[in-house]
């Protein structure tokens, strides 16, 4: 199972991996054994020069330089702080060839020119042991490393602090970044995520009771295959009932997207309760639901009293969605108020829904039941208090303290997007989904996914989760097969079916 973890967690689950099951030196002959293949897999025998520092990952290092060799590759391990102080490293310097190695501080001028006549680079220079700014030599090192066009970064490119995400302007900057083990909280803040290039989690061998301490669980291809097992003996309603309070004149095309978008996830009915003339709008377009008209202000919007007109279907419903499309207003937040209130059942709030709740977001404490919020960071600063640059400086830390203070399920969009339990107990980091999802509707479709997960009695978390990770598949799978900047919030939708077809693997 792949995991999110600081520093000091994955040195404790390097320890106990040391003591119940292989050594550090074995540990270390696998990560340098396991990013070697990769280089294989990727490129011809060619000349290639490999940056190691003096610790542990210049010891990942000298395993790499081993295996190229094998393989016909002229390598050049170029030392840039000194020969290796940790014994495990020291086990595979010496097995070098010495004509291969060379000082930095002895042959400044030969180093450099290596690095800028070679096609493939390799860091392994600091990995998880950076913090704060990096020496002159290094700096000289990489900027002319950083020309050259394959770059390999071991575990995490040098000049990046794994733990904070924070990073030196002049470090290392890969085309490929292979993370060893676990993947290093710092690496999921948005700024230093943009530096890993293409990259990868390759495992060592740690066994996974090792981490007795996590950030957070990445989320697994098992994430599909959510939707309950069907028994042949069921008709609609044993499927939920969602109540999606979603769209206005302006915006109705929110109501579409979360409406079949709902619908595609396996709900068994679905009711729009939308403003009067949207209602009339869609009536033609959206066939597979109900509709609940709801009184509106002049310029389409639902009105002070809509709230009065869901009382009736409210206690039949299995779930709700608001938010999508509403409009940000004080009538947007009575709808929602009534809803936090006096809904029985698992709700979902998004969009507008979380950005009218700023006013008042303490009326979360007084929710008893399941409750899943979206935002995206604009909307969490909204609610939080916090501001965008604290929020995406750890993430995962600030969904959890929501979660934990409002007792709510956070989901905390972006890239790897990060959803915490109602407890901030438990995080999941979901990896998948492209640049596709940067469009209009792409939160919607996600609202409306959840919600059919919520009204089938899927657990609040896992329904969130696998949500996620599901939006994020289908983007990916539909960007294969149309330019992702042309790809449609649609599209997501009818990519659907075959997402929740894939079995577990």
């Amino acid at each position: 199972m792949p995991f999110v973890v600081n520093n000091a967690q994955m040195k404790a689950a390097e320890t106990e991996c040391n003591a119940r099951f292989i050594s550090y030196s074995q540990m270390m002959l696998n990560a340098g054994n396991a990013v070697a293949e990769r280089i294989l897999e990727n490129s011809a025998p060619c000349s290639a020069v490999i940056l190691c520092g003096a610790g542990n990952n210049g010891g990942d290092g000298f395993v790499i330089a081993a295996r190229l060799l094998e393989k016909g590759y002229k390598i050049r391990v170029i030392l840039l702080n000194g020969e290796p102080r940790t014994d495990c490293a020291r086990e595979y310097f010496e097995k070098l060839p010495a004509e291969c190695v060379h000082l930095f501080s002895e042959e400044e001028q030969n180093c450099l020119t290596w690095v800028q006549n070679t096609k493939l680079v390799v860091d392994c220079v600091f990995g998880t042991g950076f913090h704060g700014k990096l020496p002159e030599n290094a700096a000289k090192l990489f900027k002319a490393a950083n020309e050259r066009s394959v770059r390999v970064s071991v575990d995490v490119p040098s000049g990046v602090n794994s733990d904070t995400g924070e990073f030196d302007e002049r470090c290392f900057k890969p085309t490929h970044t292979y993370v060893l083990a676990a993947f290093k909280k710092g690496l999921l803040t948005p700024r230093a995520m943009e530096l890993l290039g293409n990259f990868e989690l390759l495992d060592i061998g740690i066994n996974a009771s090792c981490y007795k301490n996590i950030e957070a669980i990445i989320a697994a291809d098992s994430s599909r295959g959510i939707l309950p097992h069907r028994s042949n003996i069921c008709h609609k309603g044993t499927f939920g009932r969602l109540l999606n309070v979603a769209g206005s004149l302006q915006c109705s095309g929110a109501a579409v997207m979360s409406t079949r978008a709902a619908l595609r996830s396996g709900v068994g009915l679905c009711t729009l309760a939308a403003p009067v003339s949207t209602v009339k709008a869609l009536s033609g377009k959206l066939v597979e639901n109900t509709f609940l008209p709801l009184p509106e202000t002049a310029d389409g919007f639902a009105d002070k009293n809509a709230f009065e007109a869901i009382a009736d279907v409210l206690p039949k419903m299995s779930a709700v969605s608001i938010g999508c499309g509403l409009g940000n207003s004080e009538n947007t937040l009575k709808l929602v108020e009534y809803v936090i209130k006096n809904a029985d059942c698992p709700i979902i709030i998004d969009a507008d829904g979380i950005n009218c709740l700023s006013a008042n977001i303490d009326i979360l404490k007084e929710r008893t039941g399941d409750t899943v919020i979206t935002p995206h960071p604009l909307e969490f600063s909204r609610i939080s208090g916090m501001t965008v640059d604290e929020i995406q400086a750890d993430r995962i830390a600030a969904a959890k303290l929501f979660a934990r203070k409002y007792g709510v399920t956070v989901l905390l969009k972006g890239a790897w997007s990060v959803i915490s339990d109602n407890a901030g107990d438990e995080v999941v980091v979901n990896p998948t989904g492209n640049s596709a999802l940067a469009k209009g509707g792409s939160g919607d479709v996600l609202t409306g996914m959840i919600g059919a997960l919520l009204a089938q009695g899927v657990d609040a978390y896992q329904a969130t989760a696998c949500a996620a990770y599901c939006h994020g598949y289908a983007a990916e799978m539909v960007s294969q097969e149309k330019f992702a900047p042309c790809v449609l919030a649609s599209d997501i939708i009818e990519a659907l079916p075959r997402v929740y077809a894939k079995p577990f693997l």
